[in-house]
């Protein structure tokens, strides 16, 4: 996600319908060049990365994974990050 390939979008989409939890994997593909995530990031004082992941659990019940522990911190912080559905959308038809 966030980079050219949106192939999980209808996935993502599906699971939020059928109230499946979402299993991304790598979902975080160059976010920093994604100006609308980096201004949104801004006003909530957190970073895009955290941002893409409080967008991913704000569409559908996701378990944000990692394979480094300096992102755990990262992780917790942006469950607690609560998007306004207007948020939502912009990331949303931003994303690709």
């Amino acid at each position: 996600m966030f980079e050219e390939d949106r192939q999980s979008e209808s996935l993502i989409d599906l699971c939020e319908q059928e109230q499946m939890v979402f299993l991304p994997w790598a979902p975080i593909q160059n976010v920093d060049r994604n100006r609308i995530v980096r201004e949104i990031a801004q006003r909530y004082d957190a970073t895009p990365r955290q941002m893409v992941l409080a967008w991913l659990l704000a569409r559908s019940p996701s378990i944000p994974g990692t394979g480094s522990v300096s992102h755990v911190d990262d992780n917790v912080a942006a469950a607690a990050i609560k998007l306004t559905p207007a948020d939502v959308t912009s990331i949303t038809d931003n994303a690709g």
